[in-house]
């Protein structure tokens, strides 16, 4: 257990918050530790990251720990792109995808959906509301692509292709009322040949930010999807767009353009300057990322919104820095990340 670099830690503390148990207090998959007796997180069996043994309704059950970046160091960075070029979603022009490389488009059968942001090689997030279906959704009708500049446009170079293998919406959504309360949920990526996701210059991660990390008021922020050009409009946009958004105070937003009962404090706004740029239907589960010393951290989700570009009605995001434990909890990931290990192309 302290033979290698990697194990040289001192952290005791699961992702759940949980206090590790002596590694010599029991036993795991016949495996006996009696000659260790700290109860620091360890990796013995070679998983993404160091784990130990806490004990759960009086059971031993193993979780990941809460290492950060100081311990484990990532391989390849989060946040990075090839391109950087603003258009707007609302009455702009295309996009390409390279400026906005950890975009997913989520499809069920032939019919996009929604969108939704790559964090992790294997792992998506998008909104909880796009899977009215809840636990009963039908995952093997789903699928992921990512690298994509048009949702009805096939690019075998840039596009990879996955199917969903895990689905997970927050316990805490609420799918029959209209309230989008912990709007967010992850989706677990594999392609035919049990791959993840590969970097390249049209896929890339978004980094997550530090729990309830703040930017100020008027800070720039980009959005990105293929949703439509209007409310109602019949057809989705086809075409990658991005646009650029200001953050909107807490205070306004919950009482100068919307209420409290309708934006809580899992929740964010942003809008455009001169309320021309906005996400719309079909951008659901798409990406609100800010750059923080050139990197890209993503700290919104679309989410709802009164109309399309609506002046005095700012797009609604779910706070993605609400959920750092949530997200670590269901993926092993750390609670932020400043990197991503991905496979090598061949």
């Amino acid at each position: 257990l302290d033979g290698s670099k990697e194990s040289k830690n001192e952290v005791s503390v699961t992702v759940s918050g949980r206090i590790c148990l002596p590694w010599n207090s029991f036993q795991y998959r016949n495996h006996s530790f009696s000659n260790c007796y700290h109860n620091y997180c360890r990796n013995p069996d070679k998983r993404i990251q160091p784990w130990c043994i806490v004990k759960r309704r009086n059971r031993y059950v193993w979780e990941y720990c809460d290492i950060t970046d100081r311990e484990i160091k990532p391989k390849s960075s989060c946040g990075e792109r090839h391109l950087n070029r603003i258009t707007k979603i609302i009455g702009g022009s295309r996009s390409m995808v390279e400026s906005q490389p950890w975009i997913a488009a989520i499809f069920k059968g032939d019919g996009f959906i929604c969108g939704g942001t790559l964090i992790a090689p294997c792992w998506v997030l998008t909104a909880a509301h796009c899977f009215p279906g809840g636990k009963k959704t039908q995952i093997k009708r789903y699928s992921v692509f990512l690298g994509k500049n048009a949702i009805n446009e096939t690019d075998s170079i840039k596009e990879q292709q996955f199917n969903v293998s895990k689905l997970v919406v927050h316990e805490g959504f609420d799918y029959t009322t209209e309230n989008f309360n912990n709007d967010i949920a992850l989706l677990k990526i594999v392609d035919s040949n049990g791959q993840c996701a590969v970097k390249t210059n049209s896929v890339r991660t978004a980094c997550i930010p530090p729990f309830q990390q703040m930017l100020p008021t008027g800070f720039y922020c980009e959005i990105a999807g293929y949703g439509r050009h209007q409310k109602g409009g019949f057809e989705y946009s086809r075409y990658l767009k991005q646009a650029q958004v200001r953050l909107v105070s807490q205070n306004d937003c919950q009482n100068k353009y919307y209420s409290k009962d309708e934006v809580n404090k899992n929740m964010l706004c942003a809008a455009g300057r001169d309320w021309e740029e906005d996400a719309c239907q079909g951008d659901s589960g798409g990406p609100l990322v800010c750059e923080v010393n050139n990197t890209m951290f993503l700290f919104g989700i679309i989410s709802w919104g009164k109309e399309c570009s609506k002046k005095f009605n700012p797009g609604v995001y779910t706070k993605v820095t609400n959920y750092n434990n949530w997200i670590s909890m269901h993926t092993g990931l750390p609670k932020y990340t400043v990197g991503s290990r991905y496979p090598q192309k061949e």
